[in-house]
């Protein structure tokens, strides 16, 4: 289980970098942001880390690694992001639909899930961002369960 979480916690911070490195110049501050996440689905409630990096004004993707017991469960989903702004111009809340793929291992099993995601982002101060949302697999034959993640991340 530690090799499983060293390599998916390599995998992540290795597309945080590239893509922190890869950032188009028309991305706005502020549209990227990382930090910790509840998952719930199938019985358990699970911690993870989720982090969004906006590759256009309306493409995010949106790595994630999550820690349920025996394993670990991590993947990443492209969205179409939706900016809704007010009056005066900012940017407060991002509703979002896309597709995710999941790559579960743990108890000797490894599983790869395509799904559907779909939620919103809320901006509440320049630096602080909350995140919800709800990810539907396409396939349940084994065991694949539809989650719900809630987070909060320091947007940069």
């Amino acid at each position: 289980m530690k090799k499983n979480i060293i390599i998916a916690l390599a995998l992540l911070f290795s597309s945080v970098a590239t893509l922190a490195m890869s950032k188009p110049a028309n991305a706005q501050f502020g549209q990227s942001s990382i930090g910790p996440s509840l998952e719930f689905g199938g019985g358990q409630t699970v911690f993870g880390i989720d982090s969004k990096f906006g590759i256009s004004d309306n493409l995010s993707l949106r790595p994630f690694i999550y820690f349920p017991s025996g394993g670990t469960d991590f993947g990443t989903a492209l969205t179409y992001d939706f900016n809704l702004r007010n009056s005066d111009n900012n940017l407060r809340i991002t509703p979002f639909l896309g597709g995710s793929v999941d790559f579960n291992t743990g108890n000797g099993n490894s599983v790869t899930t395509v799904g559907l995601v779909g939620g919103a982002d809320l901006d509440l101060t320049d630096s602080i961002r909350l995140k919800g949302a709800v990810i539907v697999p396409l396939s349940t034959d084994r065991g694949q369960t539809t989650t719900v993640t809630l987070g909060a991340g320091f947007r940069f």
